[in-house]
């Protein structure tokens, strides 16, 4: 399990550095329709290639198909995108952090076995109080586009946690290629309907390193990352599979740093530190079992 959980941390934590240099060529809507295109077409070919049962045959397979296209492609990714064009990719890299803390507080009210207890509870109010210190440092809010991109990475949080909580809830009989297909295919249309109506343009010009990050989002940071993402979230609680999201932080701010010279500055660090913290408490029974389990398969 932390092998996978490893992996999938590194794969989703080098997406931010990626979509930096994607977003140098292009807005960021059509940036991430553009990854979803190319997450469709290798999706696709990979179910038709295995002659899956690739059609949806229950409201649980259409919500599943729902939460990934909807929350986790459009919310989750391209609105997100936004926030990560108004701030840095080491800002948006930490968001993440909070995104197990927002799948506690939804898995509370809609998966009755992964309720909180009222230690946990406090736990996720530090998460949250975390979360405050990273956007809001000095103490005093001040809005600006900074901020603004920083509530909207927020907003991108809420939405990928709600969609793990919500394909856990569907119990879909669909398999985790048929439904990365479905809900890329999904994700990639809103997307490119939402981009022109939010007046996006772009020169036309495609750099070699632009259509590298291209390649690299939607073929490595969503088919093979959403791959292991869902096939982990139909076989474990919700929570212990966004546990890897404390991984990505780290990857994604090291890289912005070293890459791109954004700044790391101590509020963030501290911010995410208490984020972390927070969750520690809230899945501290879980976490045990699981440091237990690895200790005894060594």
């Amino acid at each position: 399990m932390f092998g996978t959980w490893g992996l999938l941390g590194l794969l989703w934590g080098t997406i931010f550095p990626a979509t930096e240099i994607g977003l140098s060529t292009f807005p960021p809507i059509l940036l991430m329709a553009l990854r979803f295109d190319v997450a469709s077409l290798v999706t696709i070919g990979y179910v038709v290639l295995r002659s899956e049962d690739r059609w949806p045959r229950s409201r649980g397979d259409v919500l599943a198909i729902v939460a990934g296209g909807v929350l986790w492609s459009v919310v989750g990714n391209g609105v997100w995108y936004i926030g990560q064009d108004l701030t840095t990719s080491v800002f948006s890299g930490l968001a993440t952090s909070l995104i197990p803390v927002f799948t506690a507080g939804f898995a509370w009210g809609l998966l009755p076995a992964e309720r909180l207890r009222p230690l946990s509870v406090v736990g996720l109010g530090i998460g949250f109080a975390g979360a405050v210190v990273m956007l809001v440092p000095s103490g005093v809010m001040t809005f600006t586009d900074g901020l603004l991109g920083k509530a909207i990475l927020v907003g991108g949080a809420a939405g990928i946690a709600l969609s793990s909580v919500l394909i856990r809830y569907a119990d879909t009989s669909l398999s985790s290629p048929v439904q990365t297909a479905w809900s890329a295919v999904l994700g990639g249309v809103l997307l490119h309907v939402l981009s022109p109506l939010l007046g996006e343009t772009w020169s036309g010009e495609v750099p070699v390193i632009a259509g590298v990050a291209v390649g690299y989002l939607g073929v490595v940071s969503t088919v093979v990352a959403y791959l292991l993402y869902v096939s982990l979230l139909q076989r474990r609680p919700s929570i212990e599979v966004t546990l890897m999201m404390y991984l990505a932080p780290i990857v994604a701010a090291t890289a912005g740093w070293r890459l791109f010279g954004e700044p790391v500055t101590v509020s963030m660090i501290g911010g995410f530190l208490i984020v972390m913290a927070g969750f520690a408490l809230m899945k501290r029974q879980e976490i045990r079992t699981e440091l237990t389990r690895y200790g005894a398969a060594d």
